[in-house]
């Protein structure tokens, strides 16, 4: 009878997919079904894939071929190599599912892999015809070789493991994108070299972490064009195993690199922070620097803003040196001699013009943003007034299963759901629009990460909505959860909680990926509650580091992102996101290169749309906001690309603190002047550089430099903004 019940009570009318629960698990009560609100579209194709059971693993490849597009259960269904050709999809679970080699095959298009860890450690893209628009996202312990292949069009993110594109001898690779890439270990990190005769450019890394390779961390040679957006390495050359600067590239075209940090105080061998021979080098905030550091005799180098001077290597210096504020001396020199007025040496100026300039290719495209599922309603809070509370039910699935993986329906708890933070617990739904977790009042967390460190939990395919909070990780009864790492959060929307995520003075929060979140009328979308005072110590260091928000969305919340750090936060990035109504978009302190990429900033009321003592930001627009201050409010800010459409002031003057302003190749309407007023020390310094100021068209020239609030013009022609950094060719 108890069978024919469960059989009757969870039919498919209810479940996406079969579940079987032992017979002594906690009473159930059958959730209300969803309104009929849809999943986004990710979401949609992930679960119309079809589902592959682990005890037929022996037969994903024909699976593969038979479906096209498959999905994979928690478990390893490794043994078997595949390979994957056009229009093919293969999706693991969140867990991140074990597989063995991929092959994608050459003349492939438009496949698709995502969620997986490698037990064999290979995907080959296979020599050949061009691999185009193909997307590898969130895999680890990952060999990624694309020797000899030609690529073009293609996305890597989220990638923990070695990427070699080695089209030295044959092929190329061109346009793609390598969206965080983060590797440990092992060396060589990121290998892309390639020929004369088969030209490979226009590629962008953004969001590269070289941790602790035992030897050298990169190896890159013979490209036409590279950019790299956002660069750390830590203990390169740990074990002595290498000899090479830790960015090594070598016979190089027009080479971009940003947001360049780290350190290398504890390793082995100690060698330069980058050895580069290159036509044209452009460095913006650089602050990574030994004093091993080599540019070539014949490159052109235009830096602003770092720290540490380089050597030239052997022979004849042809290339120039043009440096702003290098080493905070507030000055533009041209090859050692500080430009105080405009240059009128017509060589020279064609000189810097061409480098300035470069040529101009395709923006990257805009996210086209999808409407966040609300499956529950404006009137949701009088609705939930007496439903039964199945707390219980959840719970005992994460305690017994480890992973609650929730049919759709909407679950209503009157308590906070425990989840370990050890990587072996959480909760999945059946997607934002289809499985939803309500808070029965907003005096609770809905989710609580209890004690652990080091790992990550899993979360997934869910609307979080009321209670207090939707994630909480903190202190409680006096102990803390350490360190959250390498957690991959998606397809979450929080929608009307005080905080949406709230980290209260845990130790850290380290290489995460979140995308495709949603925060929906929360006073605080992300709470970084720090521990004071900072002791120098792990426990007390309260930071965010190398976490990236990717295709999230932020709407109608008073403050989207709080993030004021004890120990600086390192190397934080929101790619593609939108940030749309509110106060405050991002307010944060305690920030090293902070990087905000192809983001939309709009409607926001508060006094600065930004906070930070630091922020760069590329090709991001800001429209429709009406600061009373400021569009930002920061001590340095990096702008590429940009356009800002509000007619605030741009900038506002920090108490105490001079402030340094770098845009370049953007567009800005507002005024751009700090003015220094009566009760501020310090004036504030800018570099502009191609681009159009149209509240201050004096100094709308092709470089401008203001010292200590004191303007001079250096190139004195008109500017041609376009982006420069996140564009293919």
């Amino acid at each position: 009878m108890k069978k024919l019940l469960f059989f009757l009570l969870f039919s498919t009318a209810v479940f996406s997919q079969n579940y079987q629960y032992a017979l002594e698990e906690a009473p159930v009560t059958v959730p209300e079904p969803p309104t009929g609100v849809n999943n986004q579209i990710e979401e949609i194709k992930y679960f119309e894939a079809h589902l592959l059971p682990l005890a037929q693993k022996g037969t994903l490849q024909a699976a593969l071929d038979q479906y096209g597009a498959v999905r994979l259960e928690k478990g390893d269904y490794s043994g078997v190599d595949l390979v994957m050709k056009s229009n093919q999809r293969l999706y693991g679970h969140p867990t991140l599912s074990k597989v063995s080699n991929i092959k994608i095959a050459a003349g492939s298009t438009n496949v698709h892999i995502e969620q997986l860890s490698f037990v064999d450690r290979t995907v080959t893209f296979e020599p050949g015809a061009p691999i185009t628009n193909c997307v590898l996202k969130t895999l680890r312990y990952v060999y990624i070789n694309g020797s000899g292949a030609q690529l073009v069009n293609n996305e890597l993110i989220n990638i923990g493991g070695q990427i070699k594109f080695d089209c030295s001898a044959s092929g190329y690779f061109r346009n793609n994108k390598i969206i965080k890439h983060q590797a440990q270990s092992i060396s060589n990190q990121l290998i892309m070299k390639g020929n004369a005769t088969t030209p490979s450019y226009g590629n962008v890394n953004l969001h590269s972490n070289y941790l602790t390779p035992a030897g050298d961390a990169t190896d890159i040679a013979g490209l036409q064009s590279a950019t790299f957006v956002g660069v750390d390495s830590e203990g390169w050359n740990l074990n002595g195993q290498g000899t090479k600067a830790m960015f090594t590239a070598k016979n190089m075209g027009n080479l971009k690199i940003t947001d360049f940090g780290g350190g290398n105080a504890y390793s082995a061998v100690q060698t330069g922070s980058y050895d580069i021979d290159a036509q044209n080098v452009s460095f913006l905030n650089k602050y990574l620097r030994t004093s091993n550091d080599v540019i070539s005799a014949r490159t052109n180098m235009f830096l602003i803003d770092g720290e540490g001077g380089y050597k030239r290597g052997s022979g004849t210096v042809t290339g120039f040196d043009l440096l702003g504020n290098l080493d905070k001396s507030n000055a533009v020199k041209y090859n050692g001699v500080e430009q105080t007025s405009t240059i009128t040496n017509t060589a020279v100026v064609s000189a810097i013009s061409n480098t300035i300039l470069g040529t101009k290719y395709t923006p990257w495209a805009r996210t086209t943003w999808e409407t966040l599922p609300d499956p529950l309603g404006p009137n949701w809070k009088t609705e939930r007034t007496g439903k039964a509370d199945q707390r219980a039910y959840i719970q005992n699935l994460i305690d017994t299963k480890g992973i609650a993986e929730l049919p759709e329906g909407i679950f209503y708890i009157g308590g906070t759901l425990n989840v370990h933070l050890d990587g072996n617990h959480g909760i999945i739904g059946q997607g934002t629009g289809k499985t939803v977790i309500v808070g029965l009042k907003d005096d609770f967390p809905l989710i609580t990460l209890d004690t652990g460190t080091d790992t990550n939990f899993i979360l997934a395919y869910l609307t979080l909505q009321g209670g207090s909070t939707g994630i909480y990780a903190g202190k409680r009864n006096g102990v803390g959860i350490g360190q959250i790492a390498y957690a991959n959060l998606r397809f979450i929307t929080f929608r009307d909680q005080t905080n949406g995520i709230h980290l209260y003075q845990i130790m850290g929060l380290d290489n995460n990926f979140f995308e495709y979140l949603g925060f929906v009328n929360c006073t605080r979308g992300f709470f970084q509650e720090p521990l004071l005072p900072y002791a120098g110590d792990y426990n007390t260091s309260s930071y965010v580091d190398k976490t990236m928000y990717y295709k999230s969305q932020f709407i109608n919340c008073t403050t989207a992102m709080s993030m004021k750090a004890t120990r600086p936060d390192n190397l934080n990035a929101w790619v593609d996101c939108k940030f749309d109504r509110g106060q405050t978009a991002l307010d944060m302190g305690a920030q090293n290169y902070p990087v905000i990429a192809n983001c939309d900033f709009s409607n926001y009321t508060g006094a600065s749309v930004i906070n930070s003592n630091s922020i760069s930001i590329y090709s991001s627009n800001f429209f429709n906001n009406t600061s009373s201050a400021a569009t930002l409010n920061a001590m340095i800010t990096y702008i590429e690309g940009c356009k800002f459409s509000d007619s605030s002031n741009m900038f506002a003057p920090v108490v105490y603190n001079s402030t340094f302003h770098y845009i370049l190749n953007s567009t800005v309407a507002g005024n751009v002047v700090v003015a220094k007023p009566s009760n501020l020390y310090y004036d504030s310094s800018a570099i502009y550089v191609n681009s159009t100021l149209s509240a201050n068209p004096t100094l709308s020239k092709l470089l401008v430099n203001v010292k200590v609030g004191v303007p001079t013009v250096i190139i004195n022609t008109t500017p041609n903004p376009y982006p420069q950094l996140l564009v293919t060719q």
